[in-house]
């Protein structure tokens, strides 16, 4: 199942997820496309860069923060992940269940796959490193030009496998280089996981790249 909520054409809340280099590019671009917006940056250091904009949030776990802050009567709040974790599985895995590695016939579904360390699966539709400005176009590459036929995030969505359920949350791009989540796609994703216990492959995609943890409740 595919939880893809719109995204506004003017965003009232942002959360960036990590101060690092993506992290604080990811603020400027907010604050630089829409003035108004409410920004806060996330990360688990002590001390944040003063320079970058919105309101600092330091020293703190990014999922324990999201958990803590997201509520379901903003559904159009947005997340923006810049750590190095996969932010919707662990926004579940933080209210239950347990983490299981992917099933390694996984990778014969998914284009570009590679096997983390954690025991996900990550996938990319490319063999390159993507340029930081990407508009993510619908259809062809901006690199090579070429048409693409299908959307990560559909590819992820289709994989069935036996004694598991497919749950897949869209990254939108919000902006160049920049991917985000919204809170409804999370709470939505959430309550869907919730229903019915057994194993479940948890992934995350936009157009091109995505990641795929396993899961049991």
């Amino acid at each position: 199942m595919l939880f893809s909520r719109p995204i506004s054409l003017k965003p009232e809340r942002v959360f960036v997820m990590g101060c690092g280099g993506f992290g604080s590019s990811a603020a400027f671009k907010v604050e630089s496309s829409w003035s108004d917006c409410e920004i806060h940056v996330v990360d688990i250091l002590s001390e944040l860069p003063s320079e970058v904009p919105g309101e600092k949030h330091p020293g703190m776990d990014a999922v324990r923060f999201l958990r803590d802050t997201l509520k379901k009567d903003r559904p159009d709040d947005l997340v923006i992940p810049c750590v190095p974790e996969h932010v919707a599985f662990n926004w579940i895995l933080s209210h239950f269940g347990f983490p299981i590695p992917v099933p390694v016939r996984l990778m014969e579904f998914l284009p570009g796959a590679i096997a983390g360390r954690d025991g996900c699966i990550y996938s990319s539709l490319s063999d390159f490193r993507c340029p930081s400005d990407c508009p993510e176009p619908e259809g062809s590459c901006m690199v090579t030009g070429k048409k693409r036929k299908e959307p990560l995030f559909d590819i992820f969505e289709s994989v069935r496998l036996r004694s598991y359920r497919n749950v897949v949350v869209r990254s939108h791009q919000l902006l160049p280089g920049v991917g985000a989540i919204t809170s409804g796609a999370l709470f939505s994703m959430l309550a869907e996981v919730r229903k019915e216990k057994g194993r479940f492959l948890i992934g995350t995609a936009s157009r091109c790249h995505g990641v795929v943890h396993g899961f049991v409740h």
